[in-house]
């Protein structure tokens, strides 16, 4: 089978890039031809296949001759399915869905949300499917992370022309003739804005961390001094630098509250990182507390191996989570917060421990545990390392998405 695999970017920057350095190869491995078509490619990391790359995906729109010139380059490829996993562009996906069938992993908020995560910026998760109330919300009270007033230079006209184009988006993506997503969290709110139920299946992640496949690699030189210094347990979290999303404001929070020793790696980059780092020095624990800026899956690997446990902060309802079960398959146990679809890998007590959301104190007891009772990070740990095994293994998704193109090339819809 011929996969044309569209994807924004060919590089890893989150979890949607993880997926595809995993699945890509592995489909691969089966046999597959597969070719990539993104808007940009930085390869660095990612599998060594044939990649179109179009600049003119960026933004929300193609012209006339551009919508002509994709659909002319994807079919001269002849793929005998589209899997979907990334693209902003609603004149690209429209022109794709009229080329071949269409297989979409939603892998996020983005496909039915104009401000991208379901977050306001007063720290609320928005809980209604978008819509009119989005603009009620914009003109009246400040709109959300990235759907907002000061974003636009004219907001009674923009917000009305971007929720138009997002609602054209999810109506393309409804079209596809199967739906994945990562998890039951994701599939409710995908069939709250009206995707079919037969045709929208939860497909759990799997990772490659801690196998041959993601090697351990060199970490930058102070990041490795900082490691490699003997005392304290070292705890680590992978997030972007974002706020209010990723919550680690609210991780300084939970350190500065630590009765325990400990030293702790905050690996990503973001906007807020100079705030962050005010924020742990202001908390009294900016000794304690190393950023390193963004790092390769050499690093991160390195940096899950050498962890004692693993936070994550997350405040918004992540739709999956991926580094929770890359720290579980080196056998670290995780503690966050009850968001989104993090309760469908991480299991209270025995792969670690969830806390209600913007907890600190009850964080903060939680992490004080894995460092103080002696071999309890380490049974956990053990136990979450199975947990990867039985329900997010490599086999049981591929398996799963095979299956899923083979049922759209094979339905008399795509032969048509």
């Amino acid at each position: 089978m011929h996969v044309l695999f569209a994807i924004d970017t060919w590089a890893l920057i989150g979890g949607t890039e993880r997926h595809a350095a995993v699945a890509v190869p592995a489909l691969v491995e089966r046999g597959h031809r597969v070719t990539v078509l993104c808007r940009e490619a930085r390869g660095d990391g990612m599998a060594d296949v044939p990649v179109l790359e179009e600049p003119a995906l960026e933004g929300a729109g193609l012209a006339a001759a551009e919508r002509d010139a994709l659909a002319a380059r994807v079919r001269a490829e002849a793929p005998d399915v589209i899997f979907l996993s990334a693209l902003r562009n609603v004149d690209a996906l429209e022109t794709l869905l009229a080329v071949a069938p269409v297989v979409r992993y939603v892998h996020d908020h983005t496909p039915f949300c104009p401000g991208l995560n379901k977050y306001f910026e007063t720290g609320e998760t928005c809980t209604q499917p978008m819509g009119a109330i989005c603009l009620q919300r914009y003109w009246l009270r400040g709109g959300c992370t990235s759907y907002k007033k000061s974003m636009h230079r004219r907001p009674l006209v923009d917000p009305i022309r971007e929720l138009r184009s997002k609602m054209r988006e999810l109506s393309s993506n409804r079209r596809s003739a199967r739906v994945l997503t990562n998890s039951a969290y994701m599939r409710r709110e995908l069939l709250k804005v009206g995707f079919a139920p037969d045709a929208t299946e939860v497909l759990y992640y799997f990772t490659g961390s801690n196998t041959a496949e993601q090697p351990q690699g060199e970490l930058p030189e102070a990041t490795r001094a900082f490691v490699d210094a003997p005392g304290a347990p070292l705890l680590f979290t992978p997030a972007r630098l974002t706020l209010p999303d990723k919550g680690v404001d609210y991780l300084l929070t939970v350190l500065a509250k630590l009765k325990a020793p400990f030293r702790a790696v905050v690996a990503g980059s973001g906007p807020a990182e100079e705030w962050l780092r005010g924020k742990a020095a202001n908390d009294g624990i900016a000794d304690r507390v190393h950023f390193t800026g963004w790092l390769d899956k050499g690093g991160m690997e390195t940096l899950y191996a050498r962890a004692h446990a693993v936070v994550c902060p997350s405040v918004w309802d992540e739709p999956f989570g991926l580094v929770g079960i890359e720290a579980m398959a080196h056998g670290k146990p995780v503690v966050a917060f009850r968001v989104g679809g993090i309760p469908e890998w991480l299991d209270d007590g025995e792969t670690g421990f969830l806390v209600e959301r913007k907890d600190t104190d009850a964080m903060a007891a939680a992490v004080q545990r894995l460092l103080t009772e002696e071999g309890l990070a380490a049974r956990l740990g053990s136990r979450g390392r199975e947990v990867v095994g039985e329900r997010f293994g490599r086999d049981r998704h591929m398996d799963g998405l095979e299956a899923a193109l083979y049922a759209v090339t094979a339905s008399p819809a795509s032969s048509a």
